[in-house]
C-alpha cells in the first residue's frame, strides 16, 4: 500500500503513534490500513486504488486525533465519514453498522456460527447470534477497561459476554419439590400468563417439571437441573402399574428433548439427577403428595420401591432412545454413587451401565470420597454444589425449597502466565495472583449486574417469593467461581515437562492449583461471598485462548491441535493431554488428585473405543473410580454415527454408514460436559476430538 505517512514514519514510530484495536473478534491488534483496504474491496465494492486511499485517510485522522481507544466499531464509523467526504453514499450504505456489519449479517443467515455445539441453525438462533454480537460489544465497552482489555488480549476469558448486560446468573439447581408444593406462577407474577395450582395427577406433575425448567431457562445463560427427581416424583406414581412408570419417564424425557424455546431455539440446558436407593436423610423427609399437601405422616422412605421403579423406568427410556434409536443428549441424567448405594442396588447400577455402554449417556456423581459432601448436587457440565455447610441451605433442604446457583465464572489463561514468567517461580506465582484479582474484579462486576436485574424487575421469575420472604434467586449465596484452562500446558512450558510425564511437574501443578483454590478461600474471606474453584468446560475458550497465544508467542506457544491451520487447543482445566498414551488408571489417579481442590465442580472422561464396551466390566469399572479414586464426577464417553438416511446408529466415528454406505453422516460426541454433534464445534474441539485417547473395555 502506498500511504504517505509510511512514507515519512517508520514502523516504529507508526506503532507509537497508532493506538491497538478492539476488534470484533474480541482481540488486541496492531492497527492495520490494509485491512481496512481489504474489507471496503470485499464489502462495500471498492476498487482496491479508491480503498488504499480511504484507509489512508482513516489512518491520518487516527493519528491527527491521537486516539487512545479504538474499537473497530469506531473504525467503521471513521470509514463511513471518509466515503461520505468521498461523496460515495452507496459504499457508505454498504458498509454501514446496524449492531454489526451487514457482510456479517449476511455470513450468518448462510452459515450460522460454530461457537455453541448446542446450537442448530434456525431463524430464533440466527436472531440470537445478531443479538449476542450487540450485546457482547455492549458489554466490553460499559466494563472497566481493564477488565475488557485483559479479555480481549487473552489473560482471562469472561464467559457467556452475551449476557453480561442483561443480568442473567449462570446456572440454577431446583428442588421439584417446590414446585409440587405451590404449582406455577410461570411469569414470577401471575399477571402476565396463567396460573397452575399443585398437580394432582402424575402426568401435570412431569408437565409442571418440564415447563418450570423451560422458564427458568429464559431467566439464566446456564444449565437448569432438578434435584432427586425419580425419589421426590415417587408418591405421584403409587399404585400405578409400571408402564406409567416408563410412560411417565418418556414423556418428560421427550418434552425436555424437543422444546427448542431456549436461547436462540436451543433445547433446555438440562438436568436430572436420580438415585436408585433412598439415602436416609431424605427418606426422613416428609413427602409432597398429590395435590401439593405434605404429608404430616408419610415420608420419602415409604415410597423407596415407587423411586426404584421409576429409577429403572428412566434408565430404559433412555436405553431404547427415540423413535428411530437416536441418544437422547438432554435432560443430562446424572446418576448419584454413594456406599450404601453400590451395595443395595447393584441391579438397578447394572442397567445404568448398560445404557453407559450403549450410548455413554449417563453422568455419575461419586459421593464416596471423603472430601465430597454428603449432600451433593450436580448440573450443568460439571458444576457440583454442597448444601450441608450452611444453615440456611439445610433450612431450604428440609422445608422443600433448595436452590443452588453458580452466578458466574471466569477463566484464567494458565499456559499465557507461564510465558511471561520465563521460568521464574516466584513471578509465575505474582502473575497468577494478578489474574486471580482480575477473576475476582470481573466475577464482582457480574454481581453488580445481576443485582441490579434482580431489583429492577428484568428477572421477574427469580424474585418471586418462596414462602418465607426470600426471593428465588439465592442471590446471597450464589457461587462465583473461577476456572482455569491449560495447567498441562503451563507445566510444559515452565518446567519442561507435562503432567503425567514427571512426578515433579504433577507437584508444581499442584501446587499451582492449590494456590488458587487457597485465594478463593480468601477472597471469601474478604467479602463474605461463596467462591470455589472450578475446571472450566472450556468449550470455546481453549481454542480461543490457544490461538491468540500462538499468535502472539509463535513457537514459545505450547498447544495442542494443527498450528498450521490454526485447529489449535489448550487442554482442558487439570486434566492429562487427551492424546497422551498411559494407562487408563494412572490417567484417572493423575486427574483425580486435582478434583479435591477444584470444590466449584470438576468432571473426568473415560473416552471409549471404537467398539461397544462389555457392561459388566465397564460396571466393574466405575466402581473402581467410585471406590479407589478421588474423582468426584466423571463420565464414560462413547463416539457414535447416525445416518440421517436410513437411521443407522454406530459405535465411533465413522466416514460412511456401514448398513447404507451414505457419506453425509453425522458425529456424535461428548463437547465438555453434554453430547451434540461434532458438525457444530469449533475447529479446537474438533482437533481434539481425533486426538483424545481411546480405551476399550472389555
Amino acid at each position: 500500500m502506498t500511504l504517505s505517512l509510511e512514507k515519512s514514519l517508520n514502523e516504529v514510530e507508526l506503532k507509537r503513534l497508532l493506538p491497538k484495536v478492539r476488534t470484533s473478534k474480541l482481540t488486541m491488534e496492531e492497527f492495520d490500513p490494509r485491512k481496512i483496504a481489504e474489507s471496503l474491496v470485499r464489502e462495500a465494492g471498492l476498487d482496491r486504488r479508491t480503498a488504499e486511499e480511504v484507509a489512508a485517510e482513516v489512518m491520518e485522522l487516527v493519528i491527527r486525533a491521537k486516539l487512545r481507544f479504538l474499537s473497530a466499531p469506531l473504525i467503521r464509523e471513521l470509514v463511513n465519514y471518509a466515503l461520505l467526504e468521498r461523496g460515495l453514499e452507496e459504499a457508505r450504505k454498504r458498509y454501514t453498522r446496524v449492531g454489526m456489519p451487514v457482510y456479517d449479517v449476511d455470513r450468518l443467515l448462510d452459515t450460522g456460527i460454530n461457537e455453541n455445539a448446542n446450537l442448530m441453525v434456525n431463524p430464533e438462533s440466527i436472531h440470537k447470534w445478531a443479538a449476542d454480537r450487540l450485546f457482547i460489544e455492549h458489554a466490553l465497552l460499559t466494563m472497566p477497561e481493564h477488565i475488557a482489555d485483559a479479555h480481549m488480549s487473552g489473560l482471562i476469558h469472561i464467559h457467556d459476554l452475551e449476557y453480561w448486560s442483561v443480568g442473567r446468573p449462570f446456572c440454577l439447581s431446583h428442588d421439584p419439590r417446590f414446585v409440587l408444593t405451590h404449582g406455577l406462577l410461570i411469569d414470577g407474577t401471575g399477571l402476565h400468563s396463567a396460573v397452575a395450582g399443585p398437580a394432582k395427577h402424575w402426568e401435570v406433575a412431569v408437565c409442571h417439571m418440564c415447563e418450570w425448567l423451560g422458564a427458568m431457562q429464559v431467566h439464566c445463560a446456564g444449565g437448569q437441573g432438578l434435584e432427586y427427581f425419580n425419589i421426590f416424583l415417587a408418591p405421584f406414581l403409587a399404585g400405578r402399574p409400571y408402564r406409567e412408570y416408563k410412560q411417565a419417564a418418556q414423556m418428560f424425557i421427550y418434552n425436555m428433548e424437543q422444546m427448542y424455546v431456549a436461547r436462540g431455539g436451543q433445547t433446555v440446558f438440562s438436568s436430572i439427577a436420580v438415585q436408585p436407593d433412598v439415602p436416609d436423610f431424605v427418606a426422613e423427609l416428609p413427602a409432597v403428595l398429590p395435590g401439593g399437601k405434605v404429608s404430616e405422616s408419610l415420608t420419602y422412605g415409604d415410597f423407596a420401591e415407587e423411586a426404584r421403579l421409576f429409577f429403572r423406568a428412566i434408565v430404559q427410556v433412555y436405553y431404547e432412545g427415540d423413535w428411530r434409536g437416536k441418544p437422547f443428549n438432554f435432560p443430562k441424567l446424572e446418576v448419584k454413587l454413594t456406599e450404601e448405594g453400590l451395595k443395595k442396588s447393584e441391579d438397578e447400577y447394572l442397567l445404568v451401565s448398560k445404557l453407559a455402554a450403549k450410548f455413554g449417556t449417563p453422568y455419575f456423581l461419586n459421593q464416596i470420597p471423603d472430601y465430597m459432601p454428603k449432600i451433593s448436587h450436580s448440573q450443568c457440565c460439571r458444576l457440583i454444589f454442597g448444601a450441608e455447610n450452611d444453615e440456611r441451605d439445610m433450612e431450604d433442604f428440609y422445608e422443600g425449597r433448595v436452590r443452588m446457583s453458580c452466578l458466574h465464572y471466569t477463566t484464567i489463561n494458565l499456559p499465557r502466565i507461564a510465558y511471561e514468567a520465563r521460568g521464574d517461580d516466584d513471578r509465575l506465582f505474582d502473575i497468577l495472583a494478578e489474574r486471580l484479582e482480575l477473576a475476582k474484579e470481573s466475577l464482582l462486576v457480574r454481581r453488580e449486574i445481576v443485582g441490579k436485574a434482580l431489583k429492577n424487575g428484568r428477572l421477574p421469575l427469580l424474585t418471586m417469593d418462596v414462602g418465607n420472604g426470600d426471593i428465588y434467586y439465592p442471590f446471597d449465596r450464589a457461587w462465583h467461581n473461577i476456572g482455569f484452562v491449560g495447567l498441562n500446558e503451563m507445566l510444559k512450558a515452565h518446567t519442561g515437562f507435562e503432567l503425567h510425564e514427571d512426578r515433579d511437574a504433577w507437584r508444581f501443578g499442584l501446587r499451582v492449583v492449590k494456590f488458587m483454590t487457597d485465594a478463593c478461600n480468601e477472597f471469601a474471606e474478604e467479602t463474605g461471598l461463596r467462591w470455589a474453584l472450578l475446571q472450566t468446560p472450556a468449550e470455546s475458550c481453549a481454542h480461543r485462548l490457544a490461538l491468540i497465544d500462538l499468535r502472539e508467542f509463535g513457537d514459545k506457544a505450547v498447544v495442542q491441535g494443527d498450528r498450521r491451520t490454526g485447529a489449535v487447543y489448550y487442554t482442558n482445566s487439570s486434566h492429562v493431554r487427551p492424546s497422551a498414551d498411559l494407562p487408563l488408571m494412572k490417567r484417572l489417579l493423575v486427574e483425580g488428585s486435582f478434583h479435591p481442590l477444584t470444590t466449584g465442580g470438576a468432571i473426568a472422561h473415560v473416552w471409549l473405543g471404537e467398539r461397544r464396551p462389555d457392561p459388566k466390566a465397564l460396571w466393574e469399572l466405575t466402581r473402581r473410580i467410585a471406590l479407589k479414586t478421588n474423582i468426584s464426577y466423571f463420565a464414560h464417553t462413547l463416539d457414535y454415527t447416525v445416518c440421517p438416511r436410513c437411521w443407522a446408529v454406530e459405535a465411533g466415528i465413522r466416514e460412511r454408514c456401514p448398513r447404507c454406505g451414505y457419506e453425509g453422516v453425522e458425529w456424535y460426541s461428548r463437547v465438555t460436559g453434554y453430547y451434540s454433534r461434532v458438525s457444530r464445534w469449533n475447529a479446537g474441539k474438533k482437533a481434539e476430538l481425533l486426538d483424545r485417547r481411546r480405551y476399550y473395555i472389555a
